[in-house]
């Protein structure tokens, strides 16, 4: 007998000792989903899909080892809706007022293709502007800080206008501006050598607790603007870590994001311009995706009229000439983009066709994710 209770909790030792954390994958709707229906419709699609997502990804070795971390990490069988379609529908209603004040007046060709093209292309502008991005992202926030407060990972899944929000999240919330960062900006802005700085350490930090703090705010042509009084800015900065606790995602916390049927081409081709002051940070955000292995993937079917690829996928190499950026051969985070997959749908319904074919939707995220992995380390042994 007390053998065998010595051999059970030696067991029993043995299996929390293989305790792994659960990874939560936060699925993020698209434009033109205003209504109840809208929103059962994407949360069964989901749910449907997730399954395929989940047993796909975890058949493959790669995603295993690299994504999963071996046996460290496993997918949460349960996804989680993250619907924004509602916070739009008083302006939509405010739209379709004034498409009906025109009714009378107005061809009934040009009516119908008026009202066709506002209420695709609605929420996509809508969920653009700052103050509704802002709004929304802050509220996503919450959502995975409540995945972090239950020791859970979290990958983000953005489909058409919701990949707006999955980039928006990563430029404002992740902690991606080291102290050094930070350090070098304060000092070029107020020509000091002042030691203050260097002696009052403060953690990484995110655009928006930079913002929220006081220490800058945007101005209307998208640069950064600091406050001229330097005393003022030195209590700003000792209080940052505040902040940064607040309103930044907490530190690993992200494994990746997956975007599909995603336009964010489109709406985000002034993303390379630098004389944009946020798209400086750009470069910033790849280098936390490089230093925490995360994943940053643009799946289409290839006859998605709302599926914008990237122009091409670079290799480690390239990005160290675009970013001087030094992609470790023992690094694991990388971007890539996979659009040549056709739809079962016909081509009018292949952009919501993904989780209505939830088996090639899955295939295409984890070949997406293993072809990803080889393209930026081609001399490393992806096992």
């Amino acid at each position: 007998m007390r053998i065998f209770i010595l051999l059970l909790i030696f067991l029993l030792n043995i299996q929390s000792g293989f305790a792994s954390t659960p990874v939560k994958f936060i699925y993020l709707n698209g434009a033109n989903a205003n209504t109840s229906k809208d929103k059962m419709n994407f949360i069964n699609g989901i749910n449907n899909a997730h399954i395929h997502i989940k047993n796909t990804l975890e058949t493959s070795n790669i995603v295993k080892q690299n994504m999963l971390q071996g046996e460290e990490l496993y997918i949460d069988k349960n996804p989680v809706s993250f619907f924004w379609g509602y916070e739009s529908q008083a302006d939509l209603n405010n739209m379709d007022d004034c498409l009906i004040s025109m009714k009378m007046i107005s061809p009934r060709l040009a009516q119908t293709t008026r009202s066709i093209l506002s209420h695709c292309m609605h929420d996509a502008i809508w969920v653009q502007k700052t103050y509704n991005m802002q709004h929304i992202i802050n509220n996503l926030h919450k959502c995975i800080m409540n995945a972090y407060a239950n020791k859970e990972k979290v990958v983000l899944l953005g489909h058409s206008a919701g990949s707006f929000i999955t980039y928006e999240y990563l430029i404002h919330k992740l902690p991606c501006i080291n102290p050094e960062h930070l350090i070098s900006a304060l000092e070029s802005k107020y020509k000091t050598n002042d030691k203050f700085f260097r002696v009052n350490k403060v953690k990484p930090t995110c655009v928006d607790a930079i913002t929220e703090s006081g220490l800058a705010i945007y101005s209307t042509n998208g640069d950064f603007v600091a406050i001229e009084n330097i005393q003022k800015i030195k209590g700003i900065y000792k209080n940052l870590d505040k902040y940064t606790d607040l309103v930044c995602t907490p530190q690993d916390e992200f494994l990746g994001v997956i975007n599909f049927g995603s336009p964010l081409v489109l709406f985000y081709s002034d993303y390379n311009n630098q004389n944009i002051a946020i798209n400086k940070f750009n470069k910033v955000v790849y280098e936390y995706l490089q230093s925490n292995d995360m994943f940053f993937l643009t799946v289409n079917f290839a006859d998605d009229p709302l599926g914008f690829p990237v122009s091409k996928n670079y290799s480690a190499d390239e990005m160290l000439k675009l970013y001087n950026l030094n992609f470790s051969e023992n690094g694991k985070g990388f971007t890539y983009n996979k659009s040549d997959v056709k739809s079962p749908a016909p081509f009018m319904t292949a952009h919501t066709s993904y989780w209505q074919y939830p088996k090639k939707f899955a295939k295409l995220i984890k070949d997406a994710y293993e072809e990803g992995l080889k393209n930026f380390y081609p001399r490393q042994q992806i096992k």
